[in-house]
């Protein structure tokens, strides 16, 4: 069992303005959630402490404990690896969970032996993570009983089509901080088709999740590229994208990105970033519990996948999510 340690969860707006050691996260209601008096157990197998983005998927998932009368345990691995990450799903395997929702990052084939284990012991596994590109009814073949997430190719073709609407002429660079994530490479991959099927040139490039090393490449690449009109952030809130575009004098470049947090919500605010795909992460925390929760109590199987995005967040809608990002809910 990789490192890990245990901590109640009390205040989360505390969880979600302070970085935690912890590996792992009880949470859940105190009624019994089955006939038989047996308080029904589920694991939330993150991908990363419970903060930031990570902290709004903790948030929804205790927030359905409590709202369903379920143990809810989160869990992560200390580094985001495949590996790493069956070996806690492995770990939720040994508990005898009943049911298991996984923030999945990689492709299907690496949870595909892990999903079987849970199945054989009588799990109920599911996904808190994007379905398939464009599906919305579930593949009865799926190895988890449902997923809970945006389409991450809808949302890069919306993030490529809004550009395309503000009449951005030049070259979009596109810079993906986590090139081993299967979700920001869809939304890569779409938004450069997009762009390309309407005659703009469009770049993919490689940075970081280091700020300052994003801030590099993303620098690097405009005094390449002076004609770059627009740059996008797939992966991660735009911190090193914002600070390039400020360190290069460029005030004209165009920058847009992907989920909420506070910083984003500022450089919306006050037109540093145009825009931000949203994927309403507090639902991807809940939604995965109530799903959990209804198959293993009333044997319900959503024949849809539980699309929470992509939708677009600009100025015009931006107080009014503000006040819900604030409040720990968007």
């Amino acid at each position: 069992m990789s490192g890990g340690r245990t901590l109640t969860l009390l205040k989360w707006t505390h969880v979600l303005a302070m970085p935690l050691c912890a590996a792992a996260l009880l949470v859940g209601g105190q009624r019994d959630a089955r006939a038989d008096d047996t308080q029904l157990s589920i694991y939330f197998v993150g991908c990363a402490a419970p903060t930031g983005f990570h902290g709004y998927l903790a948030r929804g998932a205790e927030e359905a404990g409590k709202n369903l009368g379920v143990k809810v345990t989160y869990i992560y691995p200390d580094e985001l690896t495949i590996p790493n990450q069956v070996e806690k799903i492995e770990e939720a395997i040994a508990a005898k969970a009943n049911g298991i929702a996984l923030c999945e990052f990689a492709q299907d084939s690496a949870y595909t032996e892990v999903a079987a284990t849970a199945k054989a012991a009588g799990i109920a596994f599911g996904s808190a993570a994007a379905p398939p590109a464009g599906a919305q009814i579930r593949d009865p073949n799926d190895i988890f009983l449902f997923r809970t997430g945006s389409d991450e190719k809808a949302a890069g073709t919306l993030s490529g089509k809004r550009l395309i609407a503000m009449g951005v002429k030049g070259r979009v660079v596109v810079d993906d901080q986590q090139p081993g994530d299967a979700t920001c490479r869809d939304r890569a991959e779409s938004e450069i088709a997009t762009l390309k099927a309407a005659g703009i040139n469009a770049d993919f490039l490689e940075a970081s999740m280091d700020p300052g090393q994003e801030a590099e490449a993303v620098g690097n690449y405009l005094r390449k590229n002076p004609d770059t009109a627009a740059a996008t952030s797939v992966c991660n809130i735009s911190a090193g994208l914002l600070s390039a575009k400020a360190d290069s004098g460029r005030s004209d470049l165009i920058v847009t990105g992907f989920d909420l947090d506070a910083q984003a919500l500022d450089a919306v605010r006050d037109g540093r970033q145009a825009f931000t795909i949203d994927q309403q992460q507090f639902w991807r925390g809940y939604m995965p519990v109530l799903l959990l929760t209804h198959y293993l109590k009333y044997g319900l199987v959503e024949a849809n996948y539980f699309l929470t995005g992509p939708t677009i967040v600009d100025k015009s809608n931006i107080e009014q999510v503000g006040k819900l990002v604030t409040a720990g809910y968007r």
